[in-house]
């Protein structure tokens, strides 16, 4: 299904485990827990300050001996006002010590108006390192990896906290943490994955092979139907993409949708250009397919097979696949296209969409899934790829078709299993992410991202327990309440609109829901029988990891076509509470802010001055707040409906200020050993338009607090003005370091700019950030807002 959520990457990319993998990526969650504080609450709170003063002290001094006194500085500051206090608790001492640890230690003598990313971030980049088993290390990402390892204590101590905020004696408490617990031990119990090694694959191979044979059945032939549909049950993508989500254009109700899936086998279209990846990638399947053909079961994967050598691979269906791959890959529309909801929004007749692509009986995928439901109306995300696949998938054979079935199980699950016949596959991710051929993360990090995925709600119940509180909560309201209020005075004053448009613009802005923190309705974490029934259907063993997987596969696959023909549940996120994200829902006109992105020591916190806070997750809040009006979310209405509410004239306009974030973003480039790659401006126009109005807004809203309560000021950065540490807080929160792979397949894929010029961009285009840095030219590069 499209997207209707924008989300923010943030975080770690790694591959899945028995998840639909084409993409061979999910992202990293942050867990902290406050069972494991509590515990040692003392140690925590002295080592911290002892470590923090310390820091700050050292880095402090650094800092004003590493440029001769005589060096003019390229960003004269203003005075701070007199009286204006230092602030000097543990928290603001944590937070200055980070952002002086972040900053480069020529600060002095680098202009920031000529480099704000080195400015900020060049001593981040000193004192961080990618693992070997990371494609990057950012900010966030780090963020992540302290709440896993807190996570990583809960799930292996004897028992939860009876400290803990919600945590009862009762049985449903303690259920849901064996199950949680179990599901973890499944994963880490290597030894017994080993002993098994790649039966449990073989397994769902086999009854791939059962449903499409290659020998076509007599009669009547639904074969690749019922193939697909198996594949879907298993949450295995194949040449399209059907689920159920909310209606852009009623979007109380659920519809079907059939869309191209995400990718086919490799990253990205381009990727099949590549003709040496390509040989890479054939080499993969082959060496899989080879390991896999020695095992016992014959006949399993008999298309492989050389029919006079059964235990030799056929390469010529290896080259079949990759084409087939391509080929489809070619026919499906570019990721701009597919995210643009006055492209992908194509109603049609159950009939009509099943006529689209007659190999595939999309009613009676339908049917099963959901006990006979006839739907109304299907969305077809791209009738023109639905053409070119029917006549691609008329002119295969049926050899070329299984075989491409079954790779794409081996590939979804094949990281589920311990066996060195998909070492290759490992190696093959591997390579495309810029790391070694043979580097595995550890086992814990693994099996933290395995229980996040199929047990979240339980695990969101233990994060909010030690990462959240009240007072976080609270903050964050605030936080958004203010730049709403912002944001309609920025509508209101917004004369390229019309008059009747800039009205209802101000309506949607007081329309906007605002989650925060969790969920307490489908489910509520903070009800440990709530949990316990909406995973009873999930069944989890300390001894059966791959069937474990597969049970929250499919319970999760129900859920979601369980919704068809109903309304849609707007209490449901499409976020758990530890993931470090947030997003906007068009359909839903919501703001949604996990606890997992609200956390300390400069991100956020309610300890610390708010420029802080404002600056790095008021931006945050402020960029979720204005995809309302980018490219894309402008095109719904206060109610979530898709529909044309905005007059020529204001549409024209924005466009023609549109037009400039366009070649503004598209004229950055990253470095590649094959030379410039340029950024894509179209497909990252939506977050670049609001990266800008977040950063604004969220300046506007602090500075209306500052004047009601001054803020007071960090130690360290007495010479620094409030407004210029504002902008330091939103600079770190996108500080990091990447492989250039990563950075490639990001730009291909990825609707956000790289990390680099969501700074050099986003404050190229704030007047606010010119003036607080006495920059020369105080005019935004683009302005929309």
């Amino acid at each position: 299904m499209p997207e209707n959520g924008h989300t923010d990457s943030t975080t770690e990319q790694t591959p899945l485990l028995g998840r639909d993998a084409e993409e061979a990526s999910e992202p990293s969650f942050p867990l902290r827990l406050k069972n494991w504080f509590s515990r040692h609450f003392i140690i925590v709170l002295l080592t911290t300050l002892i470590a923090g003063l310390v820091a700050a002290l050292i880095v402090i001094t650094v800092r004003q001996d590493s440029s001769p006194p005589s060096s003019p500085s390229p960003h004269p500051p203003s005075p701070p006002s007199k009286g204006v206090s230092v602030c000097t608790t543990p928290g603001c001492v944590l937070a200055a010590a980070t952002l002086l640890r972040s900053m480069s230690k020529r600060y002095k003598s680098v202009n920031p108006c000529e480099d704000f990313r080195t400015f900020t971030c060049e001593g981040f980049d000193a004192v961080h390192e990618i693992r070997e088993d990371q494609t990057n290390v950012a900010s966030l990402q780090i963020m992540s990896e302290e709440g896993q390892l807190v996570l990583k204590r809960i799930l292996e101590s004897p028992s939860p906290s009876t400290e803990s905020l919600f945590w009862t004696a009762s049985n449903p408490d303690k259920d849901i943490f064996s199950k949680m617990q179990d599901a973890y031990g499944a994963c880490m119990n290597e030894t017994l994955l080993g002993s098994l090694g790649a039966r449990p694959l073989l397994d769902l191979l086999s009854q791939l092979e059962d449903i499409y044979p290659v020998k076509k059945p007599k009669g009547i032939d639904t074969s690749l139907t019922e193939a697909i549909q198996f594949l879907m049950g298993v949450g295995v993508g194949g040449p399209i993409g059907l689920g159920v989500g909310a209606d852009d254009k009623d979007p109380d109700s659920n519809v079907l949708q059939v869309v191209p899936p995400r990718s086919f086998g490799l990253p990205s279209k381009e990727y099949y250009n590549n003709t040496a990846l390509v040989s890479l990638y054939k080499d993969t399947i082959t060496s899989v397919l080879e390991a896999l053909l020695t095992k016992p079961s014959e006949s399993v994967l008999s298309t492989f097979r050389l029919k006079d050598k059964p235990t030799v691979m056929n390469k010529t269906v290896v080259d079949q696949v990759i084409e087939f791959e391509a080929t489809m890959a070619r026919a499906s529309p570019d990721p701009e296209d597919a995210n643009d909801v006055t492209k992908y929004y194509n109603p049609r007749t159950l009939s009509e969409a099943a006529a689209l692509i007659p190999e595939i009986a999309i009613a009676d995928i339908i049917q099963n899934f959901t006990s006979g439901y006839k739907p109304p109306k299907v969305i077809v995300g791209s009738p023109d790829y639905l053409k070119s696949l029917s006549k691609i998938l008329a002119s295969q054979d049926r050899k070329t078709v299984q075989s491409y079935l079954a790779w794409k199980v081996i590939s979804a699950w094949g990281g589920s299993v311990e066996d060195a016949s998909v070492k290759p596959l490992l190696s093959f991710r591997n390579r495309l992410q810029g790391k070694a051929p043979d580097v595995k993360q550890e086992r814990w990090r693994t099996c933290v991202r395995v229980v996040d995925s199929d047990l979240s709600w339980i695990l969101s119940r233990s994060f909010i327990e030690a990462a959240f509180s009240k007072e976080a909560k609270d903050l964050g309201d605030q936080i958004i309440m203010d730049i709403k209020d912002e944001f309609s005075r920025k509508l209101q004053n917004s004369e390229w609109m019309s008059k009747k448009v800039r009205k209802l613009a101000i309506d949607k802005v007081h329309y906007i829901r605002q989650k925060i923190g969790y969920p307490t309705k489908s489910p509520d974490v903070t009800d440990p029988s709530a949990l316990l029934k909406y995973y009873s259907d999930v069944k989890v063993s300390k001894n059966t990891f791959f069937q474990n997987r597969l049970s929250a596969t499919r319970s999760e696959v129900a859920r979601e076509w369980a919704q068809a023909g109903k309304p849609v549940d707007k209490d449901e996120w499409g976020m758990t509470a530890a993931t470090v994200n947030a997003y906007y829902n068009p359909p839903g006109n919501e703001i949604v802010f996990p606890a997992g992105i609200m956390q300390a020591p400069v991100f956020y916190d309610p300890s610390i001055p708010k420029y802080l806070s404002y600056g790095a997750f008021g931006a945050v809040a402020g960029h979720e707040l204005s995809h309302a009006f980018d490219s894309s979310g402008r095109n719904y209405d206060q109610n979530g409906n898709y529909t044309d509410w905005w007059d020529e004239a204001t549409v024209s306009a924005f466009k023609k200020k549109t037009d400039c974030f366009v070649d503004q973003y598209h004229s950055y480039t990253i470095p590649t050993k094959d030379g410039p790659l340029a950024i894509n401006g179209r497909l990252t126009l939506g977050e670049n338009i609001a990266d800008a109005g977040g950063l604004t807004a969220a300046f506007q809203a602090w500075k209306r607090r500052d004047e009601e309560k001054p803020d007071e000021l960090l130690p360290g950065f007495e010479d620094f003005t409030k407004e210029q540490v504002f902008f330091l807080a939103y600079g770190l929160t996108w500080c990091g370091k990447h492989r250039e792979e990563e950075m490639i397949q990001r730009i291909y894929t990825d609707p956000h700019s790289p990390d680099m010029f969501r700074i050099k961009g986003t404050t190229a285009n704030s007047r606010e950030w010119r003036e607080a840095y006495d920059c020369p030219v105080k005019e935004p590069t683009c302005e929309l807002w």
